[in-house]
């Protein structure tokens, strides 16, 4: 392709043949004397293997032979569709990405299967291997991190962790696994089943680091339990009311080297809580005594054991007048003053902002699968996009100090999950122009936080009415009748 270009110039034709600018290699593109960005980007490209690892491979067949969507193409693939445009069935996604990937050049020879065959595909695929790659994900964003200073509170890091309950599609698999009361042969219930997913999250980095599935019933503080070992050690662990319990503290003191704040009700509590409530100290030391019912279950030596636990009580009063108590083991007052201890509590509103993303911006809920087994891919492959897209963010070098201007977490997310490919290029090379263009994509895009806080609003739930739920009363008095 070329222009031509015509001027007059003392009463005489010149004609200009103009060749458009060659476009730039890779290498002109990024600088080799960028050495960073490369290594940066190799490190991503460790994220997904190309072939499923053996201790995941559950049939030596398995994903044996060339196919049209190989073991790393799926696991991008899902990556994708868990963060993208969730109003576009399995058809529509899976040929935009094969499409998009033939156009990057990245894999020159992508081709679009049918839902049912990228369905058994997942079958093969454990959900233990999306875990697996969550877990790498967390590793890598410790390492890359560019950590600033607004990123810890005395100089630690801080976490919190959580529970939310996902609604999850009406298939008899999941209602069996995940909440077998929320069948129609239960008197009084027939709605959609639920899971708890609990997440140990990372308040001022803004990402998940560790987070488990569980059936409907399972108590918060035993999930809580399994993440704990999976918390670094050293920084701060923030829980909200319903986790405080004796058991609950010695496992804390036993099991986690660092610091804990748990926020703990007025009232039908502890009966050192009440006193110190009573009291109307600002703060205090107390001592937590073993329950009846944690005694209980010991023996006549374990009850002697069982000895008092020294935490520090600071009261905490809510505009609307509630009272509760934070105990925590930071003992120093100098050290660790109660108006910080209460100012950081208030940051684990940010887990909170966490499942809002995953279930507003990334609609985790709509999920694609309809087995237990796709069910956990997903939750793990939509946690590792943020993970991924916090890291992003990250490394754009355009993250501002926290409460300022700051790039969009939707904009990354989306941006990410349309290139999902670029983790599993047949050509790295052109990937890593593709990449940078992504991280300037991530920073163009600014989040700006309104001016004056907004005030609080009550939670919705913003789903459809069940129009089974409608005529409750006289469907279960007619059932009751004919019985």
């Amino acid at each position: 392709m070329f222009t031509i270009v015509y001027s007059t110039h003392c009463d005489s034709v010149i004609c200009a043949i103009l060749y458009p600018k060659r476009s730039l290699t890779w290498r002109e593109y990024v600088c080799d004397s960028n050495p960073a960005l490369i290594s940066v980007f190799n490190q991503f490209l460790s994220l997904i293997p190309q072939r499923i690892p053996e201790r995941f491979l559950q049939n030596e067949t398995h994903f044996s032979r060339d196919r049209k969507m190989p073991f790393s193409q799926l696991v991008s693939f899902v990556f994708s569709a868990s963060a993208s445009d969730k109003n576009n069935g399995l058809n529509i996604k899976i040929g935009e990405f094969a499409k998009q990937a033939r156009r990057s050049g990245l894999l020159p020879y992508a081709n679009a299967c049918g839902a049912g065959a990228l369905s058994k595909a997942r079958a093969k695929v454990p959900w233990q291997a999306f875990e697996s790659i969550f877990k790498d994900a967390v590793d890598l964003a410790a390492l890359l991190w560019d950590a600033q200073q607004w990123h810890f509170w005395h100089n630690m890091s801080v976490y919190a962790i959580d529970g939310s309950k996902y609604t999850l599609p009406a298939s008899n698999q999941i209602r069996q696994e995940f909440d077998p009361k929320s069948g129609f042969d239960t008197p009084g219930k027939g709605h959609y089943p639920q899971c708890l997913v609990s997440t140990a999250y990372d308040v001022f980095k803004r990402y998940p680091v560790a987070c488990c599935t569980a059936p409907y019933a399972t108590s918060e503080r035993e999930e809580a339990r399994r993440l704990l070992p999976r918390i670094p050690s050293g920084g701060v662990i923030l829980f909200d009311r319903g986790y405080p319990s004796y058991d609950f503290f010695l496992t804390l003191l036993a099991n986690y080297i660092g610091y804990f704040v748990l926020r703990c009700p007025a009232e039908s509590t502890f009966p050192a809580v009440e006193r110190f409530v009573r009291s109307n100290k600002r703060q205090d030391f107390i001592r937590i005594k073993p329950t009846i019912t944690y005694l209980q279950g010991l023996t006549p030596e374990e009850r002697h054991q069982a000895k008092p636990i020294l935490l520090r009580a600071i009261r905490l009063e809510s505009p609307d007048g509630t009272v509760s108590v934070l105990l925590t083991n930071m003992l120093e007052r100098i050290e660790f003053p109660m108006q910080d201890i209460i100012g950081l509590y208030f940051q684990r509103y940010r887990i909170e902002e966490y499942y809002r993303d995953e279930k507003i911006t990334i609609e985790v809920e709509k999920f694609h699968s309809k087995s237990s087994n796709g069910i956990r891919q997903e939750l793990f492959a939509a946690a590792t996009m943020s993970i991924i897209g916090r890291l992003l963010i990250n490394l754009s070098g355009a993250t501002a100090e926290e409460g300022r201007n700051a790039p969009q977490f939707k904009n990354a997310v989306i941006a990410l999950s349309r290139d999902a490919f670029v983790l599993t290029p047949q050509s790295p090379e052109k990937a890593l122009v593709i990449f940078k263009e992504l991280l300037d994509q991530i920073a163009r895009v600014k989040y700006y936080r309104p001016a004056n806080r907004r005030e609080g609003q009550p939670r919705i739930c913003k789903k459809p009415p069940n129009k089974w739920c409608d005529n409750r009363a006289k469907v279960l008095s007619k059932a009751a009748a004919n019985a």
